[in-house]
């Protein structure tokens, strides 16, 4: 399946990223990547719901609180020497876009 939204494309690949750097995580840690995952699988279904005019800013609003979520989970990740430095300055670049693109897209449609 052809997915016809930027966005779309750019989190799941952005997913695909986080996932290969979770796979470190300790098992004490364990709550927190299961955290990260549920947010990142959450923000994909929002934007599908969103592509497709259900509840359209709503599921635009849901998405960037989700975003938002995963920034502090990997911060806290960060803050706990899960995950280095570097790690994480390459993770927040990948999602500083993602914020960059819903951002544009709730304006385009309030915009509308």
């Amino acid at each position: 399946m052809t997915d016809k939204l930027l966005i779309i494309t750019k989190l799941k690949r952005t997913i695909e990223y986080i996932e290969k750097s979770l796979d470190n995580y300790p098992h004490k840690y364990i709550e927190l990547k299961n955290k990260i995952n549920d947010s990142l699988y959450s923000m994909l279904e929002y934007c599908y719901l969103a592509n497709i005019d259900y509840e359209r800013y709503k599921n635009q609003s849901f998405c960037i609180v989700q975003l938002a979520m995963v920034d502090y989970y990997l911060k806290r990740s960060y803050k706990k020497d899960i995950i280095s430095k570097k790690k994480y300055e390459s993770i927040s670049k990948h999602l500083l876009e993602i914020n960059k693109m819903l951002f544009s897209w709730r304006n385009h449609e309030e915009n509308k």
